[in-house]
């Protein structure tokens, strides 16, 4: 921690050196003055000499006015020195964090970064600003105290310090238990802040969906959590604090005795033992100061060790030595046997070998979990290939200079994420201080410049709640703007019409259509209607590229393209995306539905209801009753059992069809992760229709039974 703490100062040599000999001056006076007890007592009041007295309380005078000087001139050096430190550790933090790659936020969870960033940075502040020069001062204290003990009676200063060994060893009893509380209490402090940092940044979803119950018993649990570690860390500390006074006033009692032992023996003048007494209080005073220092010696090296924790880490991306420059995507890109897990135990790409020809647009499809943002997140350099290699025109991306590449490459991803500044701000990100008709050109090709140039402030209009006074789609325009800042000779687009409402989608993706032959585009999406137009699809299954090619070829070859794109296909979806119908013929792939006939599932189509839901919504809980079937026509939901993600199931993709005809209760909870469009039957209706048709149930119950063998 000191050597920690002396690293942050060392550009401050100077002012360091004048506030330790301003606080040696201090602690000489304040050490030595006692002694005047001794020339009083033993010498100027029994004699009654004035001179003597004079002399003694001008030099006390002097030095008071020495020790005040002294005091003040520390006290504003070391206060320059403490904010300019730790304004260079917080600029230090800063600049490491926004160097690192994405293995780093998998290392430190936001709420842990946010703790160390606030926390364990006050109190370096506390440290170097109090704890370190008051460790100094009182050990200075102590020698000077020592030294005059021992000239005025060396077998009281024995006594004495034995006693300060028991005094000043007391609190190292409960050292490593306090060190493990403390660790403890800022890991669940770090949990806690992250836990204040989701719920705020989801509120419209907790407030939207009911969900304020949910809410509040996770942070009653958490607020648990934090309230056990806080007891336990408080008690601690007060042990700490406690050991030091009880063992010094123990001290103090055994010192009186001998002391008053020695002056019934002639052996110590009473002017003498006051002095010693005075001196030995304030050399105990030290030592106990020392000893309640422990406590926070402690807590701040914790705080230093989670700090150095962060700077120390070292990203796994290797910059090269003689990085080459990039200057846009000439030929394309290659994929030469790539592999990558996100940890040692499973991999999410496998040995994938592919070209992105330069020039067009590209699309890597596939369901949740196939690889394709894996491989997304791979070539914009967010992680290396544990094997293999990402070439751009026959060069390594290894061997190119991060600063060149990332400078000519655009990306827009599916959260829109907007800062809390102007909109010329937001837009110019990548390149400050670019001039404003560059700005304004960007918006124009983002096809947002009117709306911008409407707004009563244009530019300067501010950005509030992460753009949360923006619509879905004005976000996703003002992102794509900030991409196209640059004139990027690279475009990658990262399912950036999700959460898009069917209209605003269809928009965006008329508009990345106009980028097209100006750079290369690629785009990920699990939305094939979205890359029918696209020179390239990658169809990625199982972290493996399953078949590449357009969209017309992939759907006369029959294989899993054509599977995805018949169960995505089938549905109305009004533009507002409130509105949604499943055709009749739809409903036959269905495999319980296969076998009835094409006007039964027609009147059946009638029937669904649309249920539209947010992101983070429980649409069917675990062990409740099992009263519908639901078929998903666009977003994503997480199929979890006691908590744990088991399945994703997205486009296309059906959940509740037991429940058609078996009432018995629900076997997992099923959780929107976006904003999802659902089709519902309820059982009730279904069976009114059976009896109707009895071929129909004949043909459901068989198929269902089927399906539960």
């Amino acid at each position: 921690m000191f050597r920690f703490a002396l690293r942050l100062c060392r550009p401050y040599w100077g002012s360091l050196l004048l506030v330790a000999a301003c606080i040696v001056v201090e602690t000489v006076y304040v050490a030595v003055s006692p002694l005047s007890f001794q020339y009083l007592i033993d010498d100027a009041f029994p004699s009654k000499d004035v001179g003597l007295f004079s002399f003694i309380m001008t030099l006390l005078v002097i030095g008071g006015a020495v020790y005040l000087g002294a005091g003040l001139l520390s006290d504003r050096r070391l206060a320059r020195v403490n904010e300019r430190a730790v304004y260079d550790l917080r600029a230090q933090l800063f600049r490491h964090i926004a160097g690192q790659s994405e293995d780093f936020h998998q290392r430190f969870d936001q709420g842990s970064l946010t703790n160390r960033l606030t926390a364990d940075v006050s109190a370096v502040d506390r440290t170097i600003s109090g704890v370190i020069p008051r460790t100094f001062r009182e050990l200075l204290a102590l020698l000077i105290g020592l030294h005059l003990l021992f000239q005025l009676e060396w077998k009281l200063a024995l006594v004495m310090i034995a006693g300060f060994v028991v005094l000043f060893a007391s609190p190292y009893v409960l050292q490593r238990k306090a060190e493990r509380s403390s660790e403890h209490y800022r890991g669940e402090n770090d949990a806690y802040i992250g836990m204040i940092d989701e719920v705020l940044k989801g509120r419209r979803v907790v407030k939207g969906m009911h969900a304020a119950p949910y809410v509040l018993g996770r942070a009653e649990r958490r607020l648990a959590s934090l309230l056990t570690a806080g007891i336990r860390v408080t008690f601690v500390y007060a042990l700490l604090d406690r050991l030091p006074q009880t063992a010094f006033l123990a001290l103090n009692g055994v010192m009186i005795g001998y002391g008053g032992t020695l002056i019934f023996q002639d052996s110590l003048s009473v002017g003498a033992f006051i002095a010693f007494f005075t001196i030995f209080m304030a050399a105990g005073q030290s030592v106990s100061s020392l000893a309640q220092i422990i406590p926070s010696l402690i807590e701040a090296g914790v705080s230093f060790r989670r700090i150095d924790e962060v700077l120390r880490y070292r990203s796994p991306l290797k910059l090269p030595s003689r990085p080459r420059t990039f200057e846009g995507v000439r030929d394309g890109f290659r994929f030469q046997g790539v592999s990558f897990g996100y940890d040692e135990r499973t991999l999410a790409l496998d040995d994938v070998t592919l070209t992105i020809p330069a020039g067009g647009m590209t699309a890597f499809v596939g369901q949740s979990g196939s690889g394709k943002s894996t491989a997304l997140q791979l070539l914009l350099r967010f992680y290396d290939p544990k094997q293999g290699s990402i070439e751009v025109d026959g060069i390594d991306l290894r061997e190119l200079s991060e600063t060149d590449y990332r400078r000519h490459t655009g990306v827009v991803f599916q959260d829109s994420f907007l800062f809390n500044d102007t909109i010329l701000r937001n837009i110019s990100l990548s390149r400050p201080g670019v001039a404003e008709a560059d700005v304004r050109a960007a918006a124009e090709a983002a096809r947002i410049r009117e709306l911008i140039e409407r707004m009563p402030e244009g530019y300067a209009t501010q950005v509030k709640d992460f753009g949360g006074n923006f619509s879905g789609g004005q976000r996703q325009r003002i992102a794509i703007a900030r991409a196209l800042i640059g004139s990027p000779r690279l475009l990658v687009l990262d399912e950036i019409t999700s959460a898009l409402d069917p209209s605003t989608e269809a928009e965006i993706n008329e508009l990345i259509e106009s980028f097209r032959g100006e750079r290369t585009i690629v785009t990920v999406t699990h939305r094939l209607a979205s890359v029918t137009n696209a020179d390239l699809i990658v169809v990625f299954r199982n972290g493996s590229v399953a078949e590449t090619g357009t969209h017309r070829e992939l759907l006369e070859r029959g294989g899993l393209y054509a599977k995805m794109w018949e169960k995505q296909h089938g549905f109305v979806l009004s533009g507002d995306g409130f509105q949604a119908k499943v055709e009749g013929e739809r409903l036959s792939r269905l495999p319980f539905f296969r076998g009835i006939p094409f006007e039964q599932l027609d009147s059946m189509s009638d029937l669904f209801v649309t249920e539209k839901y947010d992101a983070g919504h429980t649409v069917v809980r675990e062990n409740d009753r099992g009263d519908k079937f639901y078929i998903i026509v666009r977003g994503r939901v997480s199929v979890e059992k006691a908590g744990v993600r088991v399945a994703v199931l997205e486009d296309g993709d059906y959940f509740g069809e037991i429940a058609l005809l078996k009432d018995i209760p629900r076997t997992a909870d099923i959780v929107s992760t976006k904003p999802t469009v659902l089709l519902s039957l309820r059982r009730e209706q279904l069976l009114q229709l059976t009896a109707a048709y009895p071929s129909m149930r004949e043909v459901l119950e068989r198929t269902l039974e089927e399906r539960m063998k």
